[in-house]
């Protein structure tokens, strides 16, 4: 394995992910020495202190609380969470702020609902009812993809039937969101942010082929 300090040597940008694994094994060894700690005393733990606490806390197996386990789920909770959110974030900005009239009917939607801010802020609920708000929200998951590459899945049980063909059982099967959000036939001039496409009557297709979480049972817990 080559030494992480070459690797951020030879590419600097990967010194913020392997800050982030630094910051990761920390908070997984916190919680193995609080764990352990607490047994010697014949203690409680906090499990409710962090999502690490509460696995070392649990009835899971040994083997599936490992260190290497856990930091590895550890940099995809935190990842997901920060990095997939703040692209997203930036590629709204960049529309509202260079696109005069994206921004001007995006003002004039929040001018009632944010006059008392910040003394009252918004609920969620609230923001949930404007319209151009969540449309520019969609266009912005839409177009910036939380994850480009094709995510397989297969069904180990029984074939599937898609329109004239047989797909057998365990084979994989998947699609990239890119090319779902980038479909013409479904968003006209799909290279273009264009919020007002979510406004009034739209395609059911639209919202069939929407993907920015996935979709089923293992679809992002960050759509909830």
């Amino acid at each position: 394995m080559i030494p992480l300090s070459i690797v951020e040597w030879l590419l600097p940008s990967s010194q913020s992910f392997t800050g982030l694994e630094k910051t990761v094994k920390e908070h997984v060894s916190e919680a193995r020495q609080a764990k352990e700690e607490h047994d010697r005393k014949g203690t409680q733990m906090d499990i409710k202190a962090s999502v690490f606490r509460y696995i070392m806390g649990s009835d899971m197996p040994e083997s599936e609380r490992s260190n290497e386990r856990l930091t590895a789920e550890g940099i995809l909770f935190f990842a997901g969470g920060t990095a997939t959110t703040a692209r997203t974030l930036t590629f709204i900005s960049y529309y509202i702020l260079s696109r005069p009239d994206v921004l001007a009917r995006l003002q004039e939607e929040l001018k009632d609902i944010m006059a008392g801010y910040p003394e009252r802020v918004p609920s969620w609920s609230e923001l949930e009812r404007l319209p151009y708000l969540q449309a520019l929200i969609k266009e912005g998951l839409r177009r910036s993809y939380g994850i480009m590459h094709r995510l397989p899945r297969c069904s180990p049980d029984v074939p599937i039937q898609y329109k004239q063909w047989t797909i057998p059982k365990n084979v994989p099967v998947g699609m990239s969101a890119y090319f779902m959000h980038n479909d013409p036939s479904v968003y006209p001039n799909p290279l273009e942010f264009t919020p007002e496409r979510w406004l009034g009557d739209i395609d059911p297709a639209m919202t069939q082929q929407f993907v920015p979480f996935t979709k089923g049972s293992r679809n992002c817990i960050g759509s909830k």
